[in-house]
């Protein structure tokens, strides 16, 4: 089989799910789990199902109140939200406009999981990227999507256009399918689980994005950003190489971390790794030096029947 990178930027119209499983998250999960096919989907969370004229003017509620759609509940599947950094508007015809989020927000088109009941279902989306912005008419409650707060893309029918703008979570999406495929290229040893977990490792939440929905870094604040726009924005460079002095050590093994005896379930193994310090760097630094150690486990599960794959 060949390792394979799938971008689905197609989900269901309905938010029914709140993360329960589905029999279409189920088919992924079962998929990405079989090792012999080598599969790792990257699935758009879903848009706003709202019109955008409440996207925009009652934005950022209307995206916190919008749940992820089926079937980016997938616990295996990357699920991909948006946020944006275009906020500058040149259209002379948009005089009067302003963008709607600013630059390093939640993306107006983004939906998010935070309605849905807390520690029982997997961290949706895991990761944001540029989803693009709506502009907004304050003085006429006019709300609108543009090229200046879009993405460009490439347009399917050269014979009719080079060039198309392109946005919500599918443009998200892409960007991180592309991320996905420099990495395989690149590492083509590396499982599915570790190409998942180095694009979750390299990201961080942009000071906006953070500032919008916590105001502190506690757990319950963090646990709700974790909702909202998960891990935050990957970084290419960082999960490629070591950046920003910045030590990775990537570990791939199995564990069959519980045992069943009867109807006793029991710890069964466990792994120790020595960690690459530079001890004698260490041991100079003063002893009130903060050094931060940044852990990423990442697994498939194998989908459960029903509704209680979750235990």
């Amino acid at each position: 089989s060949k390792k394979r990178t799938i971008c689905m930027a197609v989900t269901a119209d309905d938010t029914r799910d709140r993360g329960r499983p589905s029999s279409w998250s189920a088919a992924i999960d079962q998929v990405t789990f079989n090792t012999s096919l080598e599969q790792l989907f990257v699935i758009s969370i879903g848009n706003i199902t709202e019109e955008i004229s409440i996207a925009g003017l009652e934005y950022p509620t209307a995206q916190l109140t919008d749940s992820a759609h089926d079937p980016a509940q997938s616990w295996n599947a990357i699920s991909v939200g948006a946020f944006t950094q275009k906020e500058t508007l040149t259209d002379p015809n948009l005089n009067g406009y302003e963008a709607v989020a600013q630059n390093g927000e939640l993306s107006p088109f983004s939906t998010t999981s935070l309605e849905w009941e807390e520690n029982k279902w997997p961290i949706k989306p895991e990761l944001v990227l540029e989803g693009g912005n709506l502009a907004v008419d304050k003085s006429s409650g006019f709300v609108t999507e543009c090229d200046d707060l879009s993405v460009v893309s490439t347009w399917y029918d050269p014979q009719v256009a080079h060039f198309k703008s392109f946005n919500m979570t599918s443009a998200a999406t892409a960007k991180l399918a592309n991320m996905c495929g420099h990495l395989r290229a690149e590492y083509p040893q590396f499982w599915e689980e570790t190409i998942r977990a180095l694009l979750i490792h390299s990201a961080d939440w942009p000071e906006n994005l953070k500032k919008q929905f916590v105001n502190s870094e506690s757990k319950t604040d963090l646990s709700r950003l974790l909702r909202v726009c998960g891990y935050g924005v990957p970084d290419l460079g960082k999960a490629r190489h070591s950046a920003n002095n910045v030590l990775n050590m990537i570990i791939q093994s199995e564990i069959q971390p519980f045992i069943k005896e009867g109807s006793d379930l029991k710890t069964n193994e466990m792994h120790f790794y020595e960690l690459p310090w530079p001890k004698e760097v260490l041991q100079e630094l003063p002893l009130d030096t903060e050094v931060q150690m940044k852990i990423t486990l990442s697994y498939f599960i194998e989908p459960g029947p029903g509704e209680i794959g979750w235990k």
